[in-house]
């Protein structure tokens, strides 16, 4: 029997309107490289206030994966659906592997150099110790800060150490003069009379840093969870930004910090909780990774971002497509 067109076209609307299944029932896993760093707050604090359950995804699990390079290899194999190591993962993208970015999650970049008290400028560390971790962001980012300043990178020498306590040693036992941490990891080291010489937040304004990842896979076999997982992460980056005291008390749980830090995490990082992204942005984070490349690689944004479960989250929040 044929179907007269406009009932099609209505059978077509009510199909595409239809609200989605009332639960995700299944392990949702969702990495981050570390725990407590504010640039993967949004991740977690959607966790924290029960977004991804009220999204319809009950059983999302939150888990630290330490290190931004395992993070990267989780999402390729498949072990996890989604993850936040942005940086790292542009090294497969350029590579041509199918990951897509679907929300931007913190766009300042929320290193700060940590010097010994005697360092005033980044010309006073010529031929010092800096720690970074080889692979990760503060080793690309760090390259960027010392290209900016028009100062080569065999200006010091590099102690490739991963993760935020191994830095905190290097500095406190003299093996190091400076090293690249995300507050809140700088916390000790400043309350012991370091310094933070320099917050690259002020140097690389408005430069997407963490993302939210999937694969093209995940896109094509679940779209109904990325969309469910991305309403939740937009919620919270909302409330984050909107809701001071929510966002202060978030950053205390996230951070296992006190009051007066989290106050001034929250002061110092509000404006970064944009879920908004663009190529142009895209590619002034990649500028950072490509540094450290010794080829140019024949990288387009605009073929790894997937928007649209974005616009649809916005449109379901209220809020306005810019």
């Amino acid at each position: 029997m044929k179907i007269p067109g406009t009932a099609v076209l209505v059978l077509s609307i009510l199909l595409t309107s239809a609200p989605l299944p009332a639960q995700y029932t299944k392990p949702v896993y969702i990495s981050l490289p570390s725990a407590g760093n504010v640039q993967h707050l949004a991740l977690a604090a959607a966790k924290y206030k029960g977004y991804y359950e009220e999204m319809g995804v009950p059983n999302a699990q939150v888990v630290f994966l330490r290190g931004n390079s395992v993070n990267v290899q989780a999402i390729v194999a498949g072990s996890v659906q989604f993850a936040s190591a942005f940086g790292p993962s542009m090294h497969v993208m350029f590579r041509g592997e199918q990951l897509r970015i679907l929300v931007q999650i913190f766009n300042q970049i929320p290193f700060s150099l940590v010097t010994r008290p005697d360092v005033n400028r980044l010309e006073d560390l010529k031929g010092a110790k800096i720690a970074v971790t080889f692979g990760g962001s503060t080793h690309s980012v760090l390259v960027a800060l010392l290209a900016k300043h028009g100062i080569p990178q065999n200006f010091a020498e590099y102690l490739n150490l991963p993760g935020d306590q191994a830095k905190t040693a290097a500095l406190t036992q003299g093996r190091a003069a400076a090293a690249l941490m995300a507050p809140p990891a700088d916390r000790f080291l400043l309350k012991e009379g370091f310094k933070r010489l320099i917050y690259l937040g002020d140097v690389f304004k408005g430069v997407p840093f963490s993302a939210l990842l999937t694969t093209a896979k995940v896109i094509q076999e679940e779209p109904d969870l990325v969309e469910r997982v991305v309403k939740a992460v937009v919620k919270a980056m909302i409330q984050i930004r909107e809701n001071r005291e929510e966002g202060i008390t978030m950053i205390m749980r996230h951070g296992g910090v006190d009051r007066d830090i989290a106050v001034s995490l929250y002061d110092l990082m509000r404006d970064a909780f944009v879920p908004l992204l663009n190529a142009d942005g895209v590619m002034q984070r990649a500028e950072l990774e490509i540094a450290t490349l010794k080829e140019r690689p024949n990288f387009d944004p605009k073929a790894f971002i997937d928007d649209r479960f974005l616009r649809t989250a916005l449109r379901s929040l209220g809020r306005k497509e810019q």
